[in-house]
């Protein structure tokens, strides 16, 4: 008896174990993993077999054996561990972790975004293709069955049906056309020939205005465009480029916002950092030229837009690019570098970002008041009367280096009264604050030409008599406006002043009944002979 109870101890963990097991295991009936059945399952000449016996109604063999020797089962043992009564504790936190994702508040919001509805929208409206174009799309993007001249190939036959005006249009609303396109430009595998064919696809996509918004909409395109416009091969970065700019027009919102094209972006214009332009031949100089001009274009389209001008103008990569360029570049690109930074200080939210976090932007605008273009002085002056603007902006102005020296010579240029206007506008602005008082008065010429400005009574500059006598009007009440507010500021603090020494409250009279605000104009002497 206590051989027997000995024996009974042993044997009685493992079925414990077998117990726990079947607890555990899946209610498919499956054999454990150690099992002959299941290793006999794993041959190919036996899995063929066993399907064959699957297939034939048979009444006599058990419902277990076909279960086993079925190669379906196996991939059903999931759905019958769900429909199953019991199941394990790892199935278990399966089932939780997958309804904790499906309830996760990203994929909720993602859902509910109105750029993703309207992506929604405008894709599930795609048509399908044709077979011979299917056929075509397939060899585009095949990077491992296909050859790479059938690829070249297939690029070029893609580009060859895009040029065509009327192809344009329905291409962009065929279903696989843009993402077979993009998905070559993303491709790290992809030939210069590949990209270059397929970048001028792309780019004869964005042509007609009709696709602005929905090619952009596909969720490669500004990932593709952004690694070609950083491209090192100078065609496809021009073509990237323009086919970007045209997108520009209709996603403003999304492109500025975008750190992809904003980066690419501003590494096109510092194509030239370090002198790289002129290690380059002639004409790939040429189209790097272009496409930085393009660029600009483009962000200068950007500038003019006031719901994009705040994040464009706290876009730092960007900015600090335009600001190391400015003045490097030839004349015209130089006009729209600097027009950029005068759009961007037209929003009165910009002023005092631009002047405290964007380094050395003031100082590039005073630098350009002396140029020799006309058009960059007068972007020049209009950004710093933006700027003059903001209160919280003055002080700091008026103690950069050379700007009111600058901006005082550029009040006294009789032929050009548009900057003569604006210069007078930002002294103007500038006087408004009290602690300028000392600065403006210490700035050799600044009152002095104030004074021939009020007391001027020439006509100068081009026109017909009633737009000069009009400007000069103009200048003269800027310059009496101006020279008014300085004396208000002396006649405030002197009061101030007068008022304390005699004992009485500020700005009012004082306790021996001296009018503080009264002038006496009277003189006193020293022991003077009468």
């Amino acid at each position: 008896m206590t051989s027997y109870i000995t024996q009974e101890s042993l044997i009685s963990p493992s079925k414990m174990k077998q117990r726990s097991r079947k607890k555990t295991a899946n209610s498919s009936l499956q054999s454990p993993v150690n099992s002959p059945s299941r290793i006999k399952l794993r041959s190919p000449q036996e899995s063929r077999d066993d399907s064959e016996v699957s297939l034939i109604p048979s009444s006599s063999t058990p419902q277990k054996s076909k279960i086993v020797k079925s190669p379906t089962s196996r991939r059903q043992t999931t759905p019958r561990v769900n429909n199953s009564s019991k199941f394990s504790v790892s199935d278990a936190f399966k089932d939780t972790n997958t309804d904790a994702m499906m309830e996760a508040p990203p994929l909720k919001t993602d859902e509910e975004s109105p750029r993703s509805k309207l992506q929604k929208k405008l894709l599930s409206n795609l048509r399908p293709p044709d077979p011979s174009l299917a056929e075509l799309l397939d060899v585009l993007t095949d990077f491992e069955q296909t050859s790479l001249l059938r690829r070249v190939n297939a690029c070029g036959a893609i580009k060859t049906l895009t040029m065509h005006k009327a192809n344009q249009i329905p291409l962009a609303r065929t279903n696989g056309v843009v993402p077979s396109i993009t998905s070559v430009l993303c491709a790290v595998n992809a030939t210069e020939e590949e990209r270059t064919r397929c970048i001028n696809a792309l780019m004869h996509l964005c042509v007609p205005e009709e696709n602005w918004k929905l090619v952009y909409m596909f969720p490669q395109t500004s990932e593709a465009l952004a690694r070609n416009m950083a491209d090192k091969y100078p065609q496809i970065r021009y073509a990237a480029c323009l086919a970007t700019s045209f997108l520009a027009k209709k996603n403003r919102k999304d492109l500025v916002v975008n750190r992809l094209l904003m980066y690419a972006m501003a590494r096109v214009l510092e194509v030239d950092k370090n002198g790289a332009l002129e290690a380059m031949g002639a004409q790939d100089k040429k189209v790097f030229i272009g496409a930085r001009a393009c660029v600009l274009k483009m962000i200068l389209h950007l500038s003019k837009n006031k719901d994009v001008s705040t994040a464009l103008a706290r876009t730092e990569c960007v900015m600090s690019s335009l600001v190391s360029i400015a003045g490097t570049m030839e004349l015209a690109a130089n006009i729209l570098c600097i027009a950029i930074m005068t759009n961007l200080t037209r929003h009165p939210d910009n002023a005092p970002y631009l002047l405290h976090k964007v380094p050395n932007l003031v100082a590039t605008l005073v630098h350009q008041i002396e140029s020799a273009d006309i058009e960059c002085r007068k972007c020049a002056l209009y950004g710093l009367q933006n700027l003059s603007c903001a209160s919280n902006c003055r002080q700091d102005l008026a103690n950069t280096p050379d700007l009111l020296g600058n901006v005082t010579k550029a009040a006294f240029q009789h032929d050009h009264p548009e900057q003569q206007i604006s210069a007078l506008h930002t002294l103007k602005n500038l006087s408004d604050d009290p602690f300028n008082l000392v600065t403006m008065t210490n700035t050799p010429g600044c009152t002095a030409t104030l004074l021939a400005l009020a007391n001027n009574d020439s006509a100068g500059g081009d026109g017909n008599k009633k737009d000069v006598s009009t400007r000069r009007v103009m200048a003269q009440y800027l310059a009496c406006d101006t020279l008014a507010t300085l004396s208000h500021w002396l006649l405030t603090l002197s009061t101030t002043r007068k008022s304390k020494d005699s004992g009485g409250s500020e700005g009012g009279g004082g306790k021996g009944g001296i009018d503080a605000g009264r002038r006496t104009f009277k003189q006193h002497t020293w022991d003077a002979w009468n």
